[in-house]
């Protein structure tokens, strides 16, 4: 679901270069300049060194109303500071605060209404009153004087003030979770205590060899490596209310994987912006093991392993993201071997291959889409696209 209050979103978890891609629907990417860069030694996967440089964005704080700014930070310094600059001359406010350096601490800042409230790790640790007027800027400072090497990531505004329990929901490290066709397993009393095959390298095919008898060993062609089908097996168990209950959701739980086609596995590991995605299916057949409870009201708990079949297993990995109807994803690509789109709302295009072709696609309703590009994409030579990538190659 679209989030319609969230401004801009940089996770800073994208492919080398100079773009960071805003997951919001502004989707107002930012540019790095003057040195700044991705770096790995990060909060959530990779992380915004400024190194003294720049990353900049279309996208402005909505100071004129409520807002939420929020994000990771770690310092090499002893402490840090912020200023929030008022109308007038030298009307500003400013505070400063120790901190460990090198080590990550999450800060809010919330507009609601006339003050300005400041949050460290969850906590409250300044309100200020902002004397009846807008702020005309905000900073985030260091000790250092001339130039910044502090490390940022998870940057997000909203265009409204944030309660302090959501917060402290922004800050918490979340489950694991897992969704089918968009439906999160656990809606049916179902969770996941085990994964195989969801990461790892795949089994690679048999490659072309020849064995000549005068000589030792065999040769074998080493050259474009092709891998075979990926088997995810989930280790599942399912609670429901006693008798009755285990039996419907069990059965409206499996009824998830029938159907025409495949079925899209979304794991989110660590937030929403770089989740796992694979094309399945379900072939083999699924028992429960469970213990029937002594009434109908006994809580009841069965256990069973999802195995999960993705046939086209490396693939490229974009996102779609609007807040409005009837918006058009667009892919041009460069390619002599043959692509499956899968475009993330159950539908698909198939064999898409050749010198500049452009493939688009419509989405009915508004909403945030994972498209999978699957094939030989080691052999694609040219691709551009109007949306968000998260993975080059995913394998």
């Amino acid at each position: 679901m679209v989030d319609k209050n969230l401004k801009l979103y940089l996770p800073f978890d994208d492919p080398d270069g100079n773009k960071a891609y805003d997951f919001s629907t502004s989707r107002a990417d930012a540019i790095l300049s003057d040195g700044a860069t991705f770096t790995r030694n990060s909060k959530k996967g990779k992380a915004l060194s400024l190194n003294g440089g720049e990353c900049l964005t279309a996208q402005t704080i909505p100071f004129s109303g409520n807002f939420t700014l929020s994000a990771y930070v770690m310092t090499t310094q002893s402490r840090i500071g912020w200023v929030v600059n008022l109308l007038g001359v030298e009307n500003y406010r400013e505070q400063w605060i120790d901190v460990v350096p090198k080590q990550w601490y999450f800060i809010a800042f919330v507009r609601n209404s006339d003050t300005l409230s400041v949050y460290l790790d969850g906590e409250r640790v300044s309100i200020v009153s902002l004397g009846g007027g807008n702020p005309q800027g905000l900073s985030l400072c260091t000790d250092e004087l001339l130039t910044t090497t502090a490390t940022i990531d998870e940057v997000k505004v909203y265009d409204v003030a944030l309660t302090e329990a959501d917060i402290m929901k922004a800050q918490a490290n979340n489950d694991v979770e897992y969704y089918i066709d968009g439906v999160n397993f656990k809606d049916y009393g179902v969770s996941v205590s085990k994964s195989d095959g969801i990461i790892g390298r795949l089994a690679q095919k048999e490659a072309l060899q020849v064995d000549y008898d005068n000589y030792h060993g065999i040769v074998r062609d080493r050259k474009r490596k092709r891998y075979k089908e990926r088997t995810i097996t989930l280790d599942c168990f399912l609670e429901a209310s006693g008798r009755s209950a285990f039996v419907e959701w069990c059965s409206r739980f499996m009824a998830l994987f029938d159907g025409d086609g495949t079925h899209r596995l979304t794991i989110e590991y660590d937030g929403k912006a770089k989740p796992l995605v694979y094309e399945v299916g379900l072939y083999d057949d699924t028992d429960i093991t469970k213990t029937w409870g002594t009434y109908n009201t006994d809580l009841m708990v069965g256990t069973f392993k999802l195995k999960l079949i993705e046939d086209e297993p490396v693939k490229r990995v974009l996102r779609h993201i609007s807040a409005n109807d009837n918006s058009k994803a667009s892919i041009k690509v460069t390619s002599s071997k043959l692509l499956n789109i899968y475009w993330g709302d159950g539908t698909h295009t198939y064999n898409v291959a050749g010198n500049d072709t452009v493939v688009e696609h419509t989405y009915a309703l508004a909403g945030e889409y994972d498209i999978i590009i699957a094939g030989v994409i080691e052999d694609i030579e040219k691709f551009e696209t109007n949306d968000i990538v998260i993975w080059e190659l995913l394998k």
